[in-house]
């Protein structure tokens, strides 16, 4: 297998060069096409758990004639990519998430400040009467 393209490309080339079809695989293996075409199109989010993408790589790998447990470490270092890239891409949502909130709540307290000003002004020069507010100003 080549390594200096994507999982699935170097999987799709070998099998092209050894002239099966993804139909014929997923006639011998019992794995539904659209799953092998999700392994070569590097589409993981389309796979069941990743114990079956393993045997679905291992029927694969035996069916084209490659090298199973080679087929499965090169899964595992290209999984293991793309789990780092989105985790990171995770992170970067969980700290913009946070930075909104955090900026949600500073809003709604200057308002809130700003209300209670307003209304502190009001009551002092009269124009607003609040029994309760003049508990509160001695």
């Amino acid at each position: 297998m080549r390594f200096d393209m994507q999982f699935g490309e170097s999987l799709r080339k070998e099998r092209e060069l050894r002239g099966i079809t993804i139909e014929e695989i997923s006639q011998h293996t019992k794995v539904h096409h659209r799953f092998l075409e999700a392994i070569e199109n590097d589409d993981l989010s389309a796979l069941p758990a990743k114990a079956f993408a393993k045997g679905f790589l291992r029927s694969y790998a035996r069916m084209v004639g490659l090298d199973e447990d080679e087929v499965i470490t090169n899964f595992e270092y290209s999984h293991r990519s793309l789990h780092k890239k989105n985790s990171a891409g995770q992170l970067t949502q969980r700290a913009s998430s946070r930075s909104r909130n955090r900026l949600f709540l500073l809003t709604m307290l200057l308002i809130i400040v700003l209300f209670i000003a307003i209304l502190i002004m009001l009551y002092a020069q009269g124009i607003v009467h609040l029994e309760w507010l003049g508990s509160f100003m001695g």
